[in-house]
């Protein structure tokens, strides 16, 4: 199955977000489902519902880095070569 990559930027950049940052309405911390570390970088990969760090999401078979998309057959993700293995 084909799953497009986003990048998403934890910059919150409106009213309602920025009081987290200083405290108020604190969001739930995203969880790597690669190396299951809590992810404080700036950007986050989301695939199929999973959030990953950037250097995480990598080929299940040959670990390249997935940046813009990725397939994604029994719980793992593969690059568009290994998954047509």
């Amino acid at each position: 199955m084909l799953i497009d990559v986003k990048k998403q930027d934890r910059l919150p950049t409106d009213a309602r977000s920025l009081r987290s940052l200083i405290g108020c309405d604190s969001p739930p911390q995203a969880v790597c489902e690669g190396c299951t570390r809590i992810i404080s970088d700036r950007f986050l990969m989301r695939v199929n519902g999973a959030s990953w760090h950037e250097e995480c999401l990598q080929c299940a078979a040959c670990q390249q880095t997935l940046t813009v998309t990725c397939y994604f057959r029994d719980s793992k993700v593969y690059c568009k070569r290994d998954y047509q293995r």
